[in-house]
């Protein structure tokens, strides 16, 4: 609904057809709102309800009164005043409701026009502070957080506003530079969700995002206990998932994050969809970094999803990349030396991966023949499967790019 002056006269042409149902107070506020003379229409209101103190649309058009009050102290940035207003207005309009529930589509109607009407011009002084600096920016972000809070006095039962401010907050610490005003905004967000979450304690959105700010803050025990209540229940939620795996690297957690890279990967394929596939292969390739770090050297899945890279990388460019065959070639090489029996004694298993390892670095230094440790890992595989004219070659070869290096 929009709150406009000029439909007022119609409104007040009907008034004789409904005399008969209607106080001359209420009448009188009428035209005093529609001559925008606001205050008077409260004092008019109130008088008439001195002498009928349940007249339900009385209470509707003190609401209406304070509503216009409250724009015009925005207009005059009030912030006060505006706020007064609007919880007046609010608490009027929930009386006019108790008296007379014919009333609700015209109650939520005017408590939906106030809401929005703040929302999107706190929404639009967020858009300006993203693209202001320094004081601009701060005083945008501070009209920002005033006309949310002006819509949540307006609707009280819309946890919203609270929650925009908190993430506002959010996106505050994450540019600001200054370590000890990062933490005051950070503490500041995690008091609002709190406030909000005591009103809703299963908004899942919001304990995501508390585990975050605690996350930011270095409480990382209580981030995760968060984060692993969540994931039981939202098994299947990729931010969250990935929210998760954030935490996983800043603790240096990496095999738990190369999973749900992994997981995340696969979720994203198998959906429909399609503003998320570009991150399926950056995703898969950490995946593979991870698996294969010293500390975790989960070597068949770390070539499972550097497989994977491989083909996504030939089917997007036309060739795998250089630097994805070569960690691949490496873990190969690697991988069979701890498959290796007895006194290094070669097994069916050992020689699968170094024949892999050969295969691989062959398409390395086809594509890039000036690639050193391509040849190294492949002339040291070849050694080990007892090809050794061939493995001399390729180890010259590397020696040979090696010393032009110094």
């Amino acid at each position: 609904m929009i709150r406009k002056h000029a439909a007022l006269p119609l409104m007040v042409l009907a008034l004789v057809a409904v005399v008969g149902c209607r106080s001359a107070h209420v009448t009188s506020a009428i035209l005093y709102i529609d001559q925008q003379m606001y205050q008077r229409a409260v004092d008019v209101l109130h008088e008439g309800l001195e002498y009928s103190p349940d007249e339900p649309e009385a209470f509707f058009y003190l609401g209406e009164s304070h509503s216009h009050l409250a724009e015009e102290a925005v207009g005059e940035n009030d912030y006060l005043a505006a706020k007064l207003n609007y919880e007046k207005a609010y608490d009027y309009y929930l009386k006019a409701l108790a008296l007379d529930p014919a009333l609700s589509t015209r109650v939520q109607e005017s408590l939906d026009y106030n809401y929005l009407q703040r929302s999107k011009d706190a929404a639009n002084d967020m858009r300006l502070a993203q693209s202001k600096d320094g004081e601009e920016r701060d005083r945008y972000f501070e009209s920002a957080e005033g006309q949310y809070r002006l819509a949540f006095a307006s609707l009280p039962d819309s946890t919203a506003p609270i929650k925009n401010i908190a993430r506002m907050k959010m996106f505050q610490a994450n540019r600001e530079a200054d370590p000890e005003r990062q933490q005051a905004l950070l503490g500041q967000s995690l008091t609002l969700l709190d406030q909000v979450l005591a009103a809703r304690p299963d908004a899942y959105d919001l304990q995501s995002d508390k585990a975050g700010v605690l996350n930011q803050m270095g409480r990382n025990e209580e981030s995760r206990a968060i984060y692993d209540r969540l994931v039981l229940e939202h098994p299947d939620d990729t931010g969250l998932l990935l929210a998760i795996a954030d935490l996983a690297v800043q603790e240096e957690r990496y095999e738990q994050a190369a999973d749900l890279y992994t997981k995340v990967a696969g979720l994203y394929e198998n959906d429909e969809e399609l503003d998320n596939d570009d991150q399926i292969y950056p995703l898969t390739l950490q995946a593979a970094n991870y698996y294969g770090l010293p500390g975790v050297l989960r070597y068949e899945d770390a070539l499972a999803q550097y497989a994977r890279a491989v083909e996504m990388e030939d089917a997007n460019t036309g060739a795998p990349k250089p630097d994805t065959l070569l960690q691949k070639e490496r873990l190969h090489h690697d991988y069979a030396g701890t498959l290796l029996g007895e006194g290094d004694a070669m097994t069916d298993a050992a020689r699968a991966q170094y024949e892999a390892c050969v295969n691989t670095g062959r398409a390395l230094t086809n594509l890039d023949p000036e690639n050193r440790f391509g040849w190294f890992y492949m002339g040291s595989a070849l050694f080990k499967l007892g090809r050794n004219q061939e493995g001399t070659e390729a180890m010259q070869t590397y020696e040979r790019l090696e010393a032009q290096r110094q």
